[in-house]
Order: C-alpha cells, then structure tokens, then sequence
C-alpha cells in the first residue's frame, strides 16, 4: 500500500523545449472529459505557462497538454498583426542598430534581450575595447581562443598603451592577426613590440592609425617600413622611440596619403635630409631626436613647409643650440598651430626680420611655448616680443597663446597685462599650463 502522506515528488513541466511548445504526451489520455477531470484530480498537478496549461500524470510520468494559449498558435505575421492592431509600436531593427549606435554605453545585458540584439550588440562592443592591465588577459583569451565567434573581427580600435608588463610579442601578434580585418587605429603598448608584430601588422591593410610613439624596445624601421608598404588609407604614423638602424632608407615607400608624421629615436641626419616625404603631409611632430641638428630640420622644411598646417618641437633635441628655431617662420608661413621650445629659440624668431609682414595675412591662430625649465632659459623669450608681432599685425590671427609656468613670467606684471590686452582685441586669450 503506497504511503500517501508522503510529499509529491515535484519535476519539471518540461522535458524537452521544441520550437516554444512544451512537450506533449497523449499516452493514458481518455476521450471522456469528465473522466479526464476526475483522472487529473486524482493523480497528477496542473501547471499554467505562457504556452498553456499542462497537467503531470504521476502514474506514467508524463506531460499532458491539456489547452495552449492563444497566441502560441498564431505564426509570427499573425502575431506582428495582432500587435499592429491593438496600438503598439513595432519598430524594425535598424532603428534599434541606430539607436544603440549613438547610445553612450554599450551595456553587456543587451546581448541577452534576444538573437538580434545579441548580433547588434556584439560589434558595437569589441568596436573599441577599453584595455587595462586587469582585463587586458581574459579579452586576450576571447579573442585568440574562442575561434568560432571571430570577436576580433569586430575590433576597429585596438589601443595598448596602458598595457606594460601583461603584454607579450606573442599576445599582441595574435591579436593583430585576429583584429585585422577591420581594423583602423593601432596604438602599441609600451613593451612587446618587437618582430613578431611587426609580421603581423602586415595583415592590417585598412589600417589608418599606426602609433608606436610608446614602444621601448628596438625596431628596426626597415622592417617596420616593409610592413606599412602599401597601406594606402594610413594618415598618421609615430615612430617608435627607440628606433634605430635606418640603413636603406632611400628605398622606403612612404604610405601616399599619409598626413600626420611624429619623428622619433635614433634617426640620422642623412634621413631626414635625403628622405622623399609625401607632400600630403600637415602636420609633422619632432620629439626626442638626438641625432638630428638644425640643418636637417630646415632641409625638411624647405620641402614640405610651406604645406604644413601645424609643426611641434619637443624637448629634449641635443643637438639644437639656443637659436636653431629662429628661422621656422620664414619656410612655415602657413602654419595654423607652433610649439616652439625656448631652450631652442630666442626673442628674435618674433621679430621683424623673420617675422616679416606679407600681403597675406599669416594664418597662425594657436602658439605653444615650452621650456625645460633650465637655469639661463626664463628670458630669452619676454611678453612684449610678442605683443611688439601682434600690434603690428604681423601675427593678425593669433587667438591662444598657451605659456609654461618654467618660463618664469610674472602673471601680475604690466608685459603680461599688455599681451593679454592685445590678444582680447583680436578675440584671444592667454593661458598658463603647468
């Protein structure tokens, strides 16, 4: 005799989930409604679900569909339908793509919404991974191990630099061969870059931001040339730092559309003076260059400067003395932004010899004036050498003139209130940055 004051062993309504229908058992299941009724109250429970009430027969162990819902009958035009008619919106999901495209942040909880949004979501959130020394490890191991999903191939902006000492040759190759397919923007981590990526980076054809800027470790840039050859939608390049060894630099192809160039590390004289620039080239950057004296920085721009944009001189450059700068007016005149180091030029770079007034107006609207901050470097460039080149309109639209504090100038004097006046009347400002 079975022990009825037992509990109810409780299972799941389901067995099997096909298609949004429960699983359906007939087997035990009588014709006779009222005899089905006193069968259900006798021996099983009854489950309600949005697919329709189903009873569990504990006698056969079974799922019994006793009546499905409505809408579960209904295909999915009828179903659009129907919620056509009672009032709601139903918008197709390229309004939804966009409007996840120009939302701020691309939540992980998205993806589970349903399958479409989980396809929409996906490249929107390996777009531009944001990568720290923490997470830099498990996207490592989403990307290169997980084959099937090929998540790197939604990568377009790949930025390394906060990556240090989690970053190896073989971590940062595999990721440039699995990101390769649309990637744009490639910033190189501060260590790990050595010939294993430089391989790699060639796979990166649709690349049009290469900056090695931070890389420590050597590269050859014969080999770097010969990974970027043929790149024709890169526009910015950085060399890396530590770049040395730049024998056969007369055969480098230069990328034809590239417009933004930082020169950096052991590059000589001979390549700098003999190398053919590209003429898109508007804005070139020289930081920490050695080797490089003012004679082949005035080589460079007797070629390509009077189509340059913006120029910058970082500190330090050994080889330039107290006045190599003086000069750059004269083959830059359509410069829209200067940084110029003090440590490099003096008073005489704002002067009337140089700084000669033309039938056209300079277009000059922002100059940056650094300083490294040594004994001897606080005066060479004073406030009214500058106010002298604005109030005879030789510098007619100057409208920032951003000064470092190592420049020693006293913000409360009369020169810095003069200069701050003439800047207001051309619509500028002075500011100080520390």
């Amino acid at each position: 005799m079975a022990n009825k004051g037992r509990p109810k062993k409780v299972k799941a309504p389901y067995r099997k989930y096909v298609a949004g229908q429960g699983f359906v058992h007939t087997r035990g299941f009588t014709s006779n409604p009222a005899e089905e009724e006193r069968h259900i109250e006798a021996n099983g429970d009854i489950f309600r679900t949005p697919q329709g009430t189903y009873y569990y027969d504990l006698e056969t162990e079974s799922v019994i569909q006793l009546e499905a819902a409505p809408s579960a009958l209904l295909s999915n035009s009828d179903r659009h339908s129907r919620i056509e008619r009672s009032g709601e919106a139903v918008l197709p999901l390229e309004i939804f793509e966009l409007i996840l495209i120009f939302s701020i942040n691309i939540e992980p909880q998205y993806l589970l919404v349903c399958r479409s949004w989980y396809k929409i979501c996906v490249p929107l959130l390996y777009a531009s991974p944001k990568l720290q020394s923490r997470n830099f490890g498990h996207f490592v191991d989403t990307v290169i191990n997980n084959r099937k999903k090929r998540l790197g191939e939604n990568v377009m902006d790949l930025d390394l630099s906060n990556i240090i000492q989690s970053g190896k040759n073989s971590y940062v190759s595999k990721l440039l061969r699995r990101c390769s397919p649309i990637l744009r923007r490639f910033t190189a981590p501060q260590t790990s870059f050595g010939y294993a990526p430089l391989i790699s980076l060639k796979s990166c054809h649709q690349l049009q931001y290469l900056d090695l800027g931070l890389v420590s470790e050597t590269v050859q840039l014969g080999e770097l040339f010969s990974a970027i050859k043929g790149f024709a939608n890169l526009t910015h390049l950085s060399f890396p730092r530590s770049s040395i060894d730049c024998a056969g630099f007369r055969e480098y192809e230069w990328p034809p559309n590239l417009r933004y160039l930082k020169l950096s590390g052991g590059i000589t004289n001979e390549f700098v003076r003999e190398s053919r620039f590209p003429r898109s080239i508007r804005t070139l950057e020289f930081s920490f260059c050695p080797q490089i004296n003012e004679h082949a920085v005035y080589t460079v721009l007797a070629r390509i400067g009077d189509i340059l944009k913006h120029l910058y001189f970082h500190y330090p450059m050994p080889t330039l003395h107290g006045s190599s700068l003086d000069f750059v007016f004269r083959y830059c005149p359509n410069l829209i932004t200067l940084q110029l180091t003090v440590d490099y030029c003096s008073k005489w770079a704002f002067s009337e010899n140089i700084l000669t007034p033309s039938s056209t107006p300079r277009p000059l609207r922002t100059l940056l004036l650094e300083c490294s901050g040594n004994l001897g470097q606080a005066f060479k460039v004073h406030p009214d050498d500058i106010t002298i080149a604005l109030a005879e309109d030789r510098l007619p639209s100057l409208k920032t003139v951003r000064v470092s504090s190592k420049l020693g100038w006293d913000m409360k004097s009369s020169d810095v209130s003069d200069l701050i006046s003439c800047l207001e009347d051309q619509g500028g400002s002075l500011y100080i940055s520390y």
